[in-house]
């Protein structure tokens, strides 16, 4: 069982998209502007430098500077969690470790990638990770990227560890939400990771979420959740029944990145484009454009 009060991280989560200058640098000033975009949103909660972020495209130097930034701006606000995992073990002890010295709120990250490593290897790198930073840590489970599916034994071996305070779950079985909270037990957080089934990863034991679409659209994942917890479950899947093709709509582009960053430049705090190999989206795109207007209708309407 985690040593951590864990309850304050039962939170929508942007996953934040990192903005980069037309040189391809990180737009320092940017990465401050979107910050304080999602804050004044009403997001309490941030994830950096994982998948949206582009966390794999950017060098350790960037991944911390990155972080740093965040913490700074909105830290005081927002818990930020920071994606930490790296292909090899040394370099994310060095992010985790640098997040405890920034103030993040927690660490987290993916299994070793590329290589497909077995479970000890697995167990071993996430293992080193907490022991680099006194901060809660958040298993990333990510099967569909990384090749890792995560068994209950190794789950459970995790939870073993005091520093290990939660999941973010993107696998696509709903089912698996449930088993790692019935594992983790009631003040163990279990992330929704699948964006598309916010609503049904919380009915099946989901404490937040954490996911790439909220950043074009936080209003409406703020509403599910407002809905939630105020026990409108039919409502929030009303609402879940309009994201969800908005969802489908920003997939169709040339890359779901860069289109999520051009819809919040669109709302008036530029973006950039994403880092190749992901392919830029224009925001003056037709299609981006009226998919652009439909949500910020959706999240009107909601608000009425």
């Amino acid at each position: 069982m985690s040593k951590y009060d864990v309850s304050r991280f039962r939170n929508v989560t942007v996953a934040l998209n990192t903005p980069f200058a037309e040189d391809g640098s990180v737009d320092v000033e940017a990465v401050k502007a979107v910050s304080g975009y999602f804050r004044d949103k009403g997001v309490k909660q941030m994830y950096v430098c994982g998948s949206t972020g582009e966390g794999f495209l950017l060098d350790p130097q960037e991944r911390m500077l990155v972080a740093e930034t965040v913490v700074r701006e909105v830290g005081a606000d927002m818990n930020i969690i920071v994606h930490v995992g790296c292909a090899d073990t040394r370099h994310s002890c060095m992010l985790a470790e640098h997040a405890e010295k920034i103030g993040a709120a927690a660490t987290s990250a993916v299994p070793c990638v590329y290589y497909r490593p077995g479970e000890e290897s697995v167990y071993r790198h996430w293992s080193a990770i907490t022991e680099a930073a006194d901060l809660p840590f958040f298993i990333y489970n990510i099967p569909q990227l990384t090749g890792f599916h995560l068994s209950m034994d190794l789950f459970r071996r995790m939870l073993e560890n005091e520093r290990v305070a939660g999941i973010k779950c993107s696998s696509d079985p709903a089912q698996d939400i449930l088993r790692f909270k019935q594992a983790g037990g009631e003040d163990f957080i279990v992330f929704n990771g699948p964006d598309e089934q916010y609503v049904a990863g919380r009915i099946m034991g989901a404490d937040a979420g954490i996911g790439g679409t909220y950043g074009a659209m936080p209003e409406l994942y703020l509403k599910m959740e407002e809905l939630i917890r105020r026990g409108e479950w039919e409502k929030a899947a009303r609402v879940q029944g309009i994201v969800t093709p908005l969802i489908y709509r920003l997939c169709s582009f040339a890359s779901m990145y860069g289109a999520v960053k051009s819809i919040i430049t669109l709302d008036g705090c530029p973006m950039g484009e994403p880092r190749l190999p992901f392919l830029p989206v224009s925001p003056d795109d037709p299609e981006l454009v009226k998919l652009y207007r439909d949500i910020r209708k959706a999240a009107a309407d909601s608000a009425e």
